[in-house]
């Protein structure tokens, strides 16, 4: 199987930037060569790049004094992603001011937003339908998390 890596520039208002670039199939008869195709590989080896990017931002990234993302932060969002990988698709991931990450999904159907922090998270999803659904709590519950992965596929996807 033969791939070519596809650049994904973020730009931040500083002048900062940052490419992830992801293998991808050049044509998809690539895809089934005797062997399936594992997208699982394919996510998992995204949303570990994505994430060590965003480790590396110094202080100030933002052009406005933000801080960098701390070793916790970053280690919560990784164990996070990975689970919610088992449940839904790739979110996209940014880095936030306050020392927190957001994952974001976007479908025809709504939008949801996970903002993990050091010790807790906050979700929010709203519909195309107004159904709006909030949550918050520990990141130790991991309950919780594999049920946001659950709904977020199920009400979006």
């Amino acid at each position: 199987m033969t791939f070519m890596p596809v650049a994904m520039p973020v730009n931040y208002d500083n002048g900062a930037s940052i490419t992830y670039a992801q293998p991808a199939p050049q044509a998809r008869s690539e895809w089934n060569d005797g062997a399936a195709f594992n997208f699982a590989n394919l996510f998992e080896a995204s949303l570990r790049q994505q994430l060590t990017a965003l480790k590396s931002l110094p202080a100030g990234w933002d052009g406005e004094g933000a801080e960098s993302i701390s070793a916790l932060t970053w280690k919560n969002a990784q164990d996070i992603g990975l689970r919610l990988l088992a449940r839904t698709r790739l979110p996209e991931i940014t880095p936030n001011a306050g020392d927190t990450i957001t994952f974001e999904w976007e479908s025809e159907t709504g939008s949801a937003l996970l903002e993990i922090g050091h010790a807790t998270y906050s979700f929010l999803m709203k519909t195309k339908s107004g159904k709006r659904t909030t949550d918050m709590g520990p990141l130790r519950n991991d309950a919780d998390i594999e049920n946001l992965g659950s709904l977020i596929q199920r009400s979006l996807f």
